[in-house]
């Protein structure tokens, strides 16, 4: 199953700095590890630097709970994470 989870900026945020400013590099590491292990299918910031969005493949909402849970950037609470299952129905990934 695909899941989009959308992050949004949270406490820790800091107001009118960019995301390259946020301290993110441990963020950016667990989700290569993610890209690694084959779950991640994209993934990036939004450029008006009000969060971002990743899409994932793992077999359960529990599991895309857990992967977001444990993200770095949500554990110190740069990031807040909505997670929405997701089905496309066009384009790239319905080859």
């Amino acid at each position: 199953m695909k899941f989009i989870i959308h992050f949004t900026t949270g406490k820790a945020w800091k107001t009118g700095k960019p995301h390259w400013e946020q301290g993110l590099v441990p963020h950016r590491e667990y989700v290569r590890e993610a890209l690694a292990q084959g779950i991640l299918i994209a993934g990036g910031p939004f450029m008006n630097h009000t969060g971002g969005l990743i899409i994932l493949e793992v077999d359960s909402l529990k599991e895309a709970q857990q992967f977001a849970n444990n993200n770095p950037a949500v554990i110190e609470e740069k990031f807040e994470a909505t997670i929405y299952p997701w089905e496309p129905l066009e384009g790239i990934f319905n080859k």
